[in-house]
C-alpha cells in the first residue's frame, strides 16, 4: 500500500488515521519516503544508517527508492488498495466495514 501512496505522490496517506491530521505533512512524507529506501529489495539499495540519519536531519538529498520487483502493477493501482481512514487532503472517513476474520492461537507447553 506504502509502494502505491509513493507513487501516487500521496505518501501521507499512510500515516496512522489516529493521529487525525495532527502532523507536518512534508515530514510524514519525508520520513515514510526514507523507509521506502531503508526495505529496497536489494541491501546495496538500502542506505547506510548514517546516511539515513543524514537524511532525516535533512543534511543530505532523499534519493528515489526502487519499486521492490515483487510487486505487481495491479497492486501499485491505489484503488485496489486503498482503505478506509485519514486522508491527508481531507476529512478522517467514517467505516461500518466489519471483517469475518479469525484466529487461532496454539501454545506448546514444556514437560
Amino acid at each position: 500500500m506504502v509502494w502505491s501512496l509513493h507513487g501516487n505522490g500521496t505518501l501521507c496517506e499512510a500515516v496512522d488515521p489516529v493521529l487525525e491530521g495532527d502532523f507536518q505533512e512534508d515530514e510524514a512524507s519525508r520520513l515514510l519516503h526514507i523507509g521506502l529506501l531503508c526495505v529496497q529489495a536489494s541491501p546495496e539499495l538500502r542506505p547506510s544508517m548514517s546516511k539515513v540519519v543524514k537524511m532525516i536531519k535533512e543534511s543530505q538529498e532523499i534519493p528515489q527508492p526502487t519499486q521492490p520487483p515483487f510487486l505487481s502493477p495491479a497492486i501499485m493501482e491505489i484503488n485496489t488498495v486503498r482503505q478506509p481512514g485519514f486522508s491527508c487532503k481531507s476529512q478522517p472517513e467514517s467505516s461500518t466495514q466489519s471483517s469475518g476474520n479469525s484466529m487461532t492461537q496454539s501454545w506448546i507447553e514444556p514437560r
